[in-house]
């Protein structure tokens, strides 16, 4: 069983990305699983928080993601770049074990819970461009803190408002299919990082 955990760049509840994850769950390749975890309670990023240790919504977004086998994140487009509270979640998640009084994972020998993960991302926008640029901006984040972010197949839904309902569910068939290959290409990276 490949564990993918998935976080959703927006907060809005009716969000076409958070629309995006629920079309995920019904789309995973058999063997895999995926849990949403919710980033809205964080506080912003602030190294005086870390002492004497982690705030608890912190702490829990971390334990969430530490025993994560895989990780998949949906990514908004604000003003042609990451959301504030996604790349917050981030720079939670970049801090090294330790620094708030903390260890570990039993076991555990990364120092961050994004160190050598792998990971994908996928982004919905009713703009033309389907997140691009902030996919981009995020892969270049990520990659810059040993994050193993997945080369491709890619997944860019433009024009979401002729692709999703009126619940924020994805209807439209080619990006389902376009969402599809990114699970299955998320599982097998998964499994050929772990092999190597």
């Amino acid at each position: 069983m490949t564990r993918i955990i998935g976080i959703c760049g927006s907060l809005r509840a009716a969000s076409y990305n958070r629309g995006l994850l629920r079309a995920c769950a019904t789309l995973l390749p058999e063997g895999a699983s995926l849990e949403v975890v919710e980033i809205g309670d964080l506080p912003l990023m602030n190294e005086d928080l870390e002492k004497p240790g982690w705030p608890q919504a912190v702490q829990r977004l971390r334990r969430a993601v530490w025993p994560a086998e895989a990780l998949l994140i949906a990514c908004p487009e604000y003003n042609a770049g990451i959301p504030a509270p996604l790349k917050n979640a981030i720079d939670w998640l970049s801090r090294a074990e330790g620094l708030g009084g903390t260890t570990a994972t039993a076991g555990e020998t990364r120092r961050t819970p994004l160190a050598g993960l792998p990971t994908a991302i996928i982004g919905a926008s009713p703009g033309m461009l389907g997140t691009a640029r902030a996919q981009q901006h995020l892969r270049m984040s990520l990659q810059s803190i040993g994050t193993l972010v997945m080369p491709g197949p890619e997944a860019f839904v433009a024009g979401a408002r002729g692709k999703f309902d009126e619940e924020s569910n994805l209807v439209d068939e080619p990006s389902r299919a376009a969402v599809g290959r990114v699970l299955a290409g998320l599982v097998a990276w998964t499994a050929r990082l772990k092999a190597s």
